[in-house]
This record gives structure tokens, C-alpha cells and sequence, in this order.
């Protein structure tokens, strides 16, 4: 039956609250981001690298987790417009209920890399079409402050992802059980989904109203036109996210081998700045609506350059906490302004779009994991007399990669531009 479009328009339509649809959002996103991080980035490098002897691996295992992901965003982002936002978001914690804990059970890499691919879908999954659900609950005027919940969901999953995991492990004295911690998560992820996340949403139903407009089929031309929505963001995502792969995988083991930090040491080092940006991430996105997207993205952009360039010369661990920090802060301002100007842009291609840029992103992270991972282990440096350690080249190429992100965001994003089509 068709959905009468005047009661759409005047928000007649049953619908839960938009705040309780909103925190049930923030809430899922908060539970799936610390399990992933817990698997992503604190259980599976050292795992690989110390219980397995599968150091050459980790760059590749990552990847493929990444290039399942890039690779399903955009069509899964799509999957999502066309048969609703709840659906989509129940994948990615069922899939990675179930591989989390079978990870201790396979031991080949090759296993390794299919149960990672198989995690890769369900993220493809879920994060896309949470920023577009997120987006379809609020109102544009206020989107740069709620994309910020979803920085603070992310913040707290770096921070207490790796503390949990890396206590678990500690505790027990097996790195296998942070694994078996991640799936009790995933299974958590999904109840919040279940109960508290609505079946449709304001803003998306508006858009979706009539199944003879907007039939239930994947379509690559749509795809396409979507992508094409974006030309200097997708840039944007790609370099940038290409930086920040090279290091992703590598940030704890370079606490443990460089710093000489156990597991929940370096759990412990993370969790103070993580929280002080955690509580700031709500102010930071309202920077982005008071004070302009396209600032916040230059700002936020230019202090994780600045702070990344100082990281790989100091060894100090409060001189790395202040560096750190002002990476963390400069995320906290350019991230929420960023999606927010992106979920301005697709109307009923929403969650197109999203996926569009969720995939550049993934694509430059994908290429760049491995890269670090081989850099890290295999390739110093040497200018003049000066040795640069092979540990350290990977940050190297993340500065680098900041550095050509800011230039962009100063070259593209300039304040008030409004020349992109909304559908």
C-alpha cells in the first residue's frame, strides 16, 4: 500500500521519536565500533604477530577486511535507500558474531583472510548506512552535531577497545581472549539493533515513498551518477584514508616494540585523551554549524597534519600524548563537518553517495595497510647522516598524507560553496 505523501510531508507517519531514534543509532554504532576495535586493533596485529608467527600477514589479513569493505560500500549504501536502514544494520554484527570467535579456531592465513573479508562485508554494511540513518533523523541545520555522536562512538571504541582487550588478555595470559570478547559484543550490537532502532525513518521515508520511483534493484549507473556527485571528496577520502591506513594496523605494535608497553599499558595510555575528545566531540561538530563546514574541515584537517608530523620524532610517552592530542582534535573537528557536508548532497541517494565516499576512503586504506606493513618491517631511511628507523617510515607517509589532504580541503572546500546538485 502506498504511503500517503501529504501525511510524509507534514511527519504524520508513526515513527518513534527522532531522539530515541538517535541514541538508539548512537547506541548501536558505540557497541559495533568497540568490538571492531577491540578485533581490528587490538586483538588481531599482536595475535598475528606473536602467538602465530604471522608478522609478514598482518598488512594483507587487514586488507582484506578492507577490501571486502571498500568494495560493498557503495552498493550496500544503495541496498540501503532502496530496502530500509534496519536491515542493513543488522548485518555486520551477525556476521562478525560468529567470526570473531572463530578466528581462535583457524590458524592457515588464508582462513585468516576470508574470515576477515567475511567482517568486511558486515562493516560495508552498517556504516554507511548508519551516517545515512543518522542523517535521515535529524535536520540539516543540525547534522554536523549529530555526525559528531558517531566521532564520539568512534573515539571511545579506540580508546576502550584496546584497554579491554588488552586487560582480557593480560588476565588470562591468552591473546585468544579478547576474540571470545569481541563476539559477546557483536551479539550485544545486534539486541540494541533488534529493539531499539526503529523500522523506518523520517527523512528516508519521505524519500521513499513510492516503490514505482524508486524500485527495490541495484543499479550501477546509479551508482556511478552518485560518485559523481562528489569528484573532490572522493579525492579527498582516498588520500587521506591512505595515510591513515599505513599506520592503523601498526599503532600497537609499535607501542609494544618501540615503547615497550603491555597490552593494557597501552590500553591505559589512550584512554585519558580519548575521553577528554569523547566529551568534546559534541561541541567540536557544533563548531562545524555555527561557525561553517568548510573551516571546520580545514582546521581539523590541518591540526592532524601538524600534530602527525611531530609523532615520528619523539619517543617520549607524554611528548607522543600531546602530539596525539592534537591529532585527536583535529579529528574531532574535521570528521562530523565533513560527513555532514556529504549527507547535505545525495537527497534520495543518500546512502549512495555515503557509500560512494565510505568507499574512497576504504580504497586508500586498503592500499595503504599493506604498504605500512611492509614499510614498517622492511624499509629504513637514511638522509645524509641521519638513520630514520624502518618503524618509523610508515608515519613518515601518513604526515605526508595529511599534508596533501590539507592542501585539498583549503584548494576545494571553500567557505559557503554551494555548486553541488541535490536530488
Amino acid at each position: 500500500m502506498r504511503i500517503d505523501q501529504q501525511k510524509v510531508k507534514l511527519g504524520i507517519l508513526r515513527h518513534p521519536s527522532r531522539g530515541r531514534a538517535l541514541l538508539a543509532l548512537v547506541a548501536l554504532a558505540g557497541v559495533a565500533e568497540l568490538a571492531y576495535a577491540v578485533v581490528n586493533f587490538s586483538a588481531m596485529p599482536p595475535y598475528l604477530r606473536f602467538d602465530l608467527g604471522l608478522g609478514a600477514w598482518v598488512g594483507a589479513i587487514g586488507a582484506a577486511f578492507l577490501l571486502a569493505e571498500t568494495v560493498l560500500k557503495s552498493p550496500l549504501g544503495l541496498l540501503s535507500d532502496r530496502f530500509g536502514r534496519k536491515r542493513l544494520l543488522l548485518v555486520g554484527p551477525l556476521i562478525s558474531m560468529v567470526t570473531a570467535p572463530l578466528t581462535v579456531l583457524v590458524h592457515h592465513p588464508l582462513g585468516l583472510l576470508l574470515l576477515r573479508a567475511l567482517d568486511g562485508v558486515g562493516a560495508a554494511a552498517l556504516w554507511p548506512t548508519i551516517f545515512a540513518a543518522v542523517a535521515d533523523v535529524v535536520a540539516e541545520k543540525d547534522r554536523s552535531t549529530a555526525m559528531s555522536l558517531l566521532n564520539v562512538t568512534y573515539l571511545v571504541g579506540v580508546a576502550m577497545g584496546p584497554l579491554l582487550g588488552g586487560v582480557v588478555n593480560d588476565v588470562t595470559g591468552s591473546r585468544t581472549a579478547s576474540f571470545y570478547l569481541a563476539g559477546v559484543l557483536f551479539a550485544l550490537a545486534v539486541v540494541v539493533c533488534l529493539v531499539g532502532v526503529p523500522s523506518q525513518f523520517p527523512h528516508h521515508a519521505e524519500h521513499h515513498s513510492d516503490p514505482q520511483l524508486h524500485p527495490p534493484h541495484l543499479s550501477l549507473r546509479e551508482m556511478w551518477e552518485s560518485a559523481k556527485m562528489v569528484p573532490d571528496t572522493l579525492l579527498l577520502g582516498f588520500i587521506s584514508f591512505f595515510g591513515i591506513g599505513m599506520v592503523m594496523l601498526l599503532v600497537k605494535l609499535y607501542a609494544m616494540e618501540v615503547l615497550h608497553l603491555s597490552e593494557s599499558g597501552y590500553g591505559l595510555l589512550l584512554l585519558p585523551p580519548a575521553i577528554v575528545f569523547a566529551l568534546a566531540s559534541v561541541p567540536a561538530g557544533r563548531i562545524g554549524d555555527l561557525w561553517g563546514k568548510e573551516r571546520a574541515m580545514r582546521l581539523g584537517v590541518g591540526l592532524a597534519m601538524a600534530g602527525m608530523w611531530f609523532i615520528p620524532f619523539v619517543h617520549n610517552h607524554w611528548v607522543l600524548l600531546v602530539c596525539g592530542s592534537v591529532v585527536g582534535l583535529g579529528y574531532i573537528l574535521a570528521i562530523p563537518a565533513w560527513m555532514a557536508l556529504v549527507s547535505e548532497i545525495g537527497g534520495k541517494r543518500r546512502g549512495a553517495v555515503m557509500g560512494a565516499v565510505f568507499t574512497a576512503q576504504g580504497v586508500g586504506a586498503m592500499l595503504g595497510a599493506p604498504l605500512g606493513a611492509y614499510l614498517y618491517d622492511k624499509v629504513p631511511l637514511q638522509i645524509g647522516a641521519w638513520k630514520i628507523s624502518s618503524h618509523i617510515t610508515p608515519f613518515l607517509g601518513t604526515a605526508l598524507a595529511l599534508t596533501i589532504s590539507f592542501v585539498l580541503t583549503v584548494w576545494f572546500f571553500r567557505d559557503g560553496r554551494q555548486q553541488r546538485k541535490r536530488i
